[in-house]
């Protein structure tokens, strides 16, 4: 008896940790998602595990989906092993578990005359299958799984996430325990991934639902899997083959500890019957059972199984309802206005609208891994039938240029999977300038008041912001007698992609002067006058240069590899793009090489061009460095470099080659890296400044005697770093100054802190002037820091604590 008490004992409880382990797997993956997906990894597995989805899906778009042979594995071994998903792996079920348990003591005051008949999933079930033969994709609304993972993704995690910075805001004010909250703080964005507090539109219409679905636990425990799911209805159905199921022996006293004990209400009063299709295998009836009563094996005696009685009228009238439904569900108010065009912005790789909707599971996958928070569910925009369907907002968050997460995440196909390179030429939308709002067009309509009261109306952010390599806003310049300007932007709809990027950051305030309007299908841009065409920036000849072959184009990280291996991670801690090569050559058999790099933003072209250049400024362009015969320039966001090799080639025809590529370039004005701004120009050498993002570049400055192997600095993508040289006098010795900007205070206190921590390791000796703290080394040199907001500055290897402390100052006067 005893050994038959702890088997029992040893399969309920091994029950119990497959099914925590499950749950907090499925919580890894959510909160993982993006780094599982950025190198490729099944992040989705528990979506494609869903046999009610993988049905939906390939019932409704009429083809097999390869990528739901999870959901087959599961379906297979629910016929020898029953309804076991629900109890063991579902994370929704799960959840459902541990909220019954805090409202157990809501559910023995309860008189429950709430609906508990169990045959209500088998009719939804069969409204969402029949509804499928129509092509009306609802299955994802009810799905456990999606379900399970929309609650987490848009409700649960970002709620968290915003309750845990606000409390950490709060504490991390605190004098001398402020610090210890800082790092607690840290700690628990490293465990969350949040990094920065998502939001998601109908938030609350979801979290509604959720509470509304956990409350049905203050009558019954996990009323949900009794009543509603759909997925547990198949498994109900399916669980009629199995080989385990619950058989009570003739020792049963009827005693009724199991029947109070069973989450699922799948026993009968009697303790001896069980409910045809409701039994989880959870084993707590096997456990609680004093005279070990309870087993599950092959062959369960006909007397204790209570059948669900179905009604055949039932499903006929499921199947009128849902006969009436469809039509009345296909009506899309929105697409009959506009002619049976749907603007609403599909994530990259969407197909055809309708098939889109047959396919899309409403999972939120695609959402929690934005990465400009751009994706949201839409409510009404493409009909009943699209509700809770991905959509983006760019007035929200654009879509990520450099960015293939969404199409890799999704279980169904409804978002194809796309290269960086496809991905970048398809168009998701077109982009519409309202004249009435953009503010050059304004100003170009008051005209006559101008002439008598100048005024500047240009504007051109959604200009300087386009990722298109060759821009797909242009401007249409009106010049005045006296030479002042009005740029009027227009688009190039041949290259707009419909990023949304110029929607997002139109200074106009409420809607935006610039709209983007999706396109259904989405269609593939012809890039032929981008960076990879033979004819445009690399052309044939060049003056009396020819090209020798075509160029060679090597676009994302794996081709820059192959290209400069070794040596290829400082410029992707840039936001690189492609880079491309050509040899030319003359006549008196001289050669040189051109190499032209595209990034995702004119401050990472320049920081690259900071890094690298060499020599005098010869006014090239936006930023120019001429050394002996080689020549770097920065034009927007384009570095290039000319450099000889072959022949004695003169300076004179290096610059002829650079003005004459740069000629070739949109004309565009643009500003250094905001964070230079706060650079002291009293002493400082001219050509030093080095902007950059990551730790990668920092280690190949000298700022320090001792190696700092960690990334105290926390400096990642988010981060805007430049490092300069000053110096007083020609004789005197040099000092750096570091300024870097966070994305937020929270994040430069960490940094700073880190900062001082490890100075102090040094046994460096430490002074205190105000806010700037110093430290003194064995070489009687001084380095000098201060936090203030989101800025740490710094000064290196002055000899003079003052020299040091001045240029902070200095920079504390602009902050």
């Amino acid at each position: 008896m005893q050994k038959e008490q702890c088997r029992i004992s040893w399969l309920y409880y091994t029950r119990k940790v497959i099914q925590f382990l499950s749950y907090f797997f499925f919580i890894y993956l959510l909160l993982f998602l993006d780094p599982f997906t950025e190198r490729d990894l099944s992040g989705n597995i528990f979506l494609r595990m869903s046999p009610l989805s993988a049905v939906g899906a390939m019932v409704a778009a009429k083809t097999y989906i390869i990528k739901y042979w999870p959901a087959l594995v599961i379906f297979l071994l629910t016929i020898p092993f029953g309804r076991f998903f629900c109890s063991w792996i579902c994370p929704l079920g799960t959840t459902i578990d541990i909220t019954d348990h805090f409202l157990a003591g809501f559910r023995r005051r309860s008189y429950r005359n709430v609906y508990d008949g169990r045959k209500a999933k088998y009719y939804l079930l069969a409204f969402l299958l029949f509804s499928l033969f129509f092509s009306q994709q609802y299955v994802g609304w009810f799905d456990p799984l999606s379900l399970a993972t929309n609650v987490y993704t848009i409700s649960l995690h970002p709620y968290a996430v915003h309750l845990i910075d606000y409390l950490f805001e709060y504490l991390a004010a605190f004098p001398v325990a402020g610090d210890f909250f800082i790092l607690i703080h840290k700690g628990i964005q490293n465990i969350l991934f949040s990094y920065h507090a998502p939001f998601f539109r109908a938030h609350g219409i979801l979290l509604s639902v959720f509470i509304l679905l956990i409350a049905f636990g203050m009558v019954f425990r996990r009323y949900w899997c009794r009543n509603i799911c759909p997925m547990g209805a198949i498994f109900a159905l399916i669980s009629d083959w199995s080989f385990r199921k619950r058989t009570v022996s003739s020792s049963c006293t009827s005693c009724g500890l199991c029947v109070e004990a069973c989450g699922m209400g799948a026993i009968e009063s009697d303790g001896k019957s069980t409910k045809e299709g409701e039994c989880i295998l959870c084993m707590t009836c096997q456990k609680v059972c004093p005279e070990d009563s309870v087993s599950f094996k092959r062959g369960q005696p006909v007397e204790q199984r209570n059948t669900v009685d179905l009604s055949k009228r039932a499903f006929i009238l499921t199947g009128l309802a849902g006969a009436v439904a469809v039509p009345l569900l296909k009506l899309d108010y929105r697409k009959h206005v506009n002619k049976g065009r749907v603007s609403v912005i599909r994530p990259p790789g969407a197909v055809d609208e309708e098939g889109f909707l047959d396919l899309c599971v409403r999972c939120g996958e695609c959402m929690r891994v934005c990465k400009t928070n751009g994706l949201h569910p839409a409510l009404l925009e493409a009909g009943i039938g699209g509700v809770w369907t991905p959509k983006l907002i760019p007035r929200i968050g654009y879509c990520d240029y450099g960015c293939v997460l969404c199409t890799r995440v999704c279980p169904s196909g409804a978002l194809k999977r796309l290269s960086l390179e496809e991905k970048r030429e398809t168009a998701l939308g077109k982009a519409r300038i309202d004249h009435n709002r953009c503010i050059p067009w304004v100003g170009y309509a008051r005209l006559p008041e101008l002439e008598k009261q100048w005024q500047d109306f240009n504007c051109g952010v959604c200009e300087e912001v386009c990722p298109v390599p060759t821009k797909a806003i242009h401007f249409n310049t009106y010049t005045d007698a006296h030479g002042r300007e009005i740029r009027r932007p227009f688009v190039r709809e041949d290259v707009c992609i419909g990023c949304g990027f110029c929607e997002k950051v139109c200074p106009v305030l409420g809607m935006s002067a610039i709209v983007v309007e999706g396109i259904q299908p989405q269609t593939r841009i012809k890039q032929g006058k981008g960076l990879s065409s033979d004819n445009n920036f690399l052309p044939e000849t060049i003056g009396g240069w020819k090209r020798v072959l075509k160029p060679n184009m090597y676009a994302g990280k794996e081709k820059l590899y192959e290209y400069i291996n070794g040596g290829a991670e400082p410029y992707l801690s840039y936001s690189f793009i492609r880079v491309s090569t050509a040899e030319y050559s003359s006549e008196a058999d001289k050669k040189i090489f051109i190499d032209i790099w595209e990034f995702g933003c004119s401050e990472d072209a320049f920081g690259v061009f900071s890094k690298d250049r060499a020599g005098m400024n010869i006014g090239l362009g936006n930023g120019s460095a001429l050394f002996d015969n080689y020549l770097c320039l920065w034009n927007d966001v384009f570095f290039i470099r000319i450099e000889p090799r072959q022949g004695d080639i003169l300076p004179e025809e290096i610059i002829f080659i650079g003005k004459y590529i740069i000629n070739l370039m949109p004309y565009k004005k643009t500003q250094l890296p905001a964070v230079m701004n706060y650079l002291p120009q009293e002493y400082l050498i001219k050509e030093s400044p080095i902007f950059f993002h990551k730790k990668i570049v920092l280690d190949n400055l000298y700022i320090s005697d001792n190696f700092i192997e960690e990334n105290v600095f926390h400096l990642n993508e988010k981060t805007d770093c430049v490092v300069a040289e000053y110096k007083a006098d020609s004789h005197g010795d040099s000092l750096k100054l570091m300024i870097v900007k966070y994305p937020d205070d929270n994040a430069a206190r960490l940094a700073f802190h880190d900062v001082v921590a490890l100075w102090q390791t040094w046994n460096e000796q430490e002074s205190h002037t105000g806010i700037i703290h110093t430290f003194k080394d064995k070489t009687s040199r001084y380095t000098s820091c201060f936090l203030k907001k989101n800025i740490i500055g710094m000064a290196f290897l002055s000899i003079n604590k003052d020299s040091a402390e001045l240029l902070l100052k200095l920079i504390l006067e602009k902050r």
